[in-house]
């Protein structure tokens, strides 16, 4: 029987269904990094290859290759926060924190965590969506003579930060596994 006597979920249940939640959000971000940023590095080098060749080599020099640049320089970044979470490759001061036992590592982590991106997220998510819908319903455009519709790239900047708000999630949870159960889990 799946359910205790009662009718509530044994505890490895709700385990093993958080581990398997985790596993899916750390494959979201997996996902966008693999297929979105890693191809995106190759298109900013085209647009650079192309630009360096346009203006060097051929004298003409195009005026919408800088701004492209920049665009996808931005996207790249902020499609990769999450991402970039998920390896703990953000900058970390764990100088006097590696000296600790690993479960008080793993509980300051996740304060720290929780502490600076979940306030950054808190403060900085809502803020994204209203200059993203204020974006959208003015068709903003750059102020350039490419006129570029600044709108799409600024809807990458709420989307990044759901993405960041997702592995902060599957990380929150998965040091919570670790200090209740002692279970590390592994992707």
């Amino acid at each position: 029987c799946p359910r205790g006597g009662q009718g509530r979920l044994m505890p490895e249940q709700i385990v093993n269904a958080v581990i398997s939640f985790t596993r899916f959000l750390d494959r979201i971000n997996r996902f966008i990094g693999n297929w979105f940023v890693a191809w995106l590095l190759f298109a900013i080098m085209g647009v650079i290859i192309f630009e360096v060749v346009t203006r060097r080599f051929l004298g003409t020099p195009q005026i919408w290759t800088q701004e492209i640049i920049a665009y996808l320089f931005c996207s790249n970044f902020l499609l990769a926060l999450g991402y970039t979470l998920h390896y703990k490759e953000h900058v970390i001061a764990d100088v006097l924190t590696s000296l600790l036992p690993e479960k008080v590592q793993v509980a300051l982590e996740t304060v720290a965590y929780l502490l600076f991106v979940g306030v950054f997220l808190y403060v900085m998510l809502p803020t994204a969506m209203d200059f993203t819908a204020r974006a959208w319903a003015y068709g903003e455009r750059a102020a350039t003579s490419f006129n570029s519709p600044v709108y799409l790239v600024k809807t990458l900047v709420p989307i990044g930060l759901v993405l960041l708000a997702i592995q902060l999630v599957a990380i929150v949870l998965k040091n919570g596994i670790y200090l209740t159960t002692g279970r590390r889990i592994e992707d």
